[in-house]
């Protein structure tokens, strides 16, 4: 009934514990680039934290951008936006995760003066060295629903 540790079965522990050392190991030792989220995932866009970025949707022009002296995860930053029609409404804002799941963040804005939006929110810390953000609008022109999205990227 009882069995007892023999050469083969030591062999199968050992190995099966240097290949769980060896893929640790890899995963957490090796970096062999240090290319940013957004270089690793080739997208094409403008980053708010450093640029101001305009989006046209449907003749509608919105240009946002991030007002902080660094960013960083978990330290409040401002975003503002303005569209070219004043009757635009945004009925929702939020930040999401792009290269990594985080959930949704609120990016609380308000109307500052017609067309105008300017409000504050902060991201949360991730385990990668780089990461990618959206700030996404959910915003009401002339009755029709839209949705924007400016995103930036945070480094540790």
């Amino acid at each position: 009934m009882r069995d007892r540790l023999t050469g083969p079965k030591l062999v199968q522990i050992l190995l099966v514990l240097g290949i769980l050392s060896g893929a640790f190991w890899l995963r957490t030792c090796v970096d062999d680039n240090d290319n940013t989220a957004l270089e690793k995932e080739n997208v094409d866009f403008c980053d708010i934290s450093h640029n101001e970025c305009a989006l046209l949707q449907d003749g509608l022009h919105a240009r946002a951008r991030m007002k902080t002296d660094a960013l960083a995860p978990e330290q409040p930053f401002e975003l503002a936006v303005d569209f070219s029609d004043s009757q635009v409404k945004v009925v929702r804002s939020v930040l999401e995760g792009e290269s990594m799941y985080m959930g949704t963040l609120p990016a609380l804005v308000s109307e500052q003066e017609p067309g105008r939006w300017q409000g504050q929110a902060l991201v949360g810390a991730c385990t990668e060295a780089s990461m990618l953000w959206a700030w996404v609008l959910d915003i009401e022109h002339n009755g029709i629903p839209r949705q924007l999205k400016f995103r930036f990227e945070v480094s540790r």
